[in-house]
């Protein structure tokens, strides 16, 4: 694991995931999770085929709710949070893919709010949680996951190696996630199929797009790479379209500003060519 000091925000959304999933394996016996994953039907590949390389693919990040401290339920006054509206929202824009996070500790609805989208939707649904545990890969794949996120900031090599292996068992793909060149070299040790580039700085959890463009050409080009934490603006994507990326998270309100996402696609593709 890279020497790196995590804020101690996200160290305590760790902690608060590692109790989090002990209370659950003692609910629900991993063998009754694996029984339910064994009755979905086989998650829709997401960067996992080989596939036409000017196709830049545009993953719809649906807004989330964060629980406050002290409250008990999300604040239904004004634009409540209603995860499939959203979803089929953005599916009606013609994206390829949806992102939706799902850490119950800090998120309201989590894996509740992934079926509801995976059964609303027919594009590949990416969830987006700490994953610290085999357990957490199948309880994803039992809710219609088709891919999710393994975070280079907070597992250690023989961790992220397994899981990465677990989630590939079980048919999904995983999304090694790097903030910074640190974390970047301990992502490619694994030799993973797929990076996604986060543009959060941990240190300062402030969006910058300076990340993806620092770190993007250090990425060998048979792993494919995506562009996380949703791009805000169209300047932002007229920015990466240059990288020979093979997709790009967009937040919802990018695409509540445009009638679908052919013109984002045409500016993406175009520049790839």
């Amino acid at each position: 694991m890279p020497d790196i000091k995590l804020p101690t925000a996200l160290e305590m959304v760790v902690q608060a995931k590692r109790q989090y999933v002990q209370e659950r394996k003692t609910k629900t016996p991993i063998e009754a999770i694996r029984a339910l994953a064994s009755m979905q039907r086989r998650p829709q590949p997401i960067l996992s085929t080989v596939t036409d390389d000017q196709h830049v693919l545009l993953i719809g990040q649906i807004r989330h709710s964060v629980i406050e401290a002290g409250s008990e339920k999300p604040d239904t006054d004004g634009d409540s949070y209603d995860p499939v509206s959203s979803a089929l929202q953005c599916v009606h824009k013609g994206v390829d893919g949806l992102a939706l996070f799902t850490d119950e500790t800090v998120y309201y609805g989590g894996l509740d709010d992934l079926v509801l989208v995976a059964r609303a939707v027919n594009v590949p649904v990416i969830t987006q949680d700490y994953i610290l545990d085999e357990y957490q890969v199948i309880e994803a794949r039992a809710a219609g996951a088709a891919a999710l996120v393994l975070s280079a900031a907070v597992l250690e090599p023989g961790l992220l190696r397994s899981l990465l292996s677990a989630t590939q068992r079980n048919r999904m793909t995983a999304i090694v996630q790097v903030h910074s060149r640190q974390e970047l070299d301990h992502a490619l040790t694994i030799s993973p199929l797929v990076i996604g580039i986060s543009n959060i700085d941990l240190q300062t959890q402030q969006h910058d797009i300076e990340i993806t463009l620092q770190l993007r050409p250090l990425i060998p080009g048979h792993i494919r790479v995506m562009v996380m934490d949703g791009i805000r603006s169209a300047d932002d994507l007229k920015r990466l379209a240059h990288l020979s990326l093979d997709a790009i998270m967009v937040e919802d309100v990018l695409l509540e500003a445009q009638p679908n996402v052919a013109a984002l696609r045409t500016l993406l593709n175009g520049a790839k060519a």
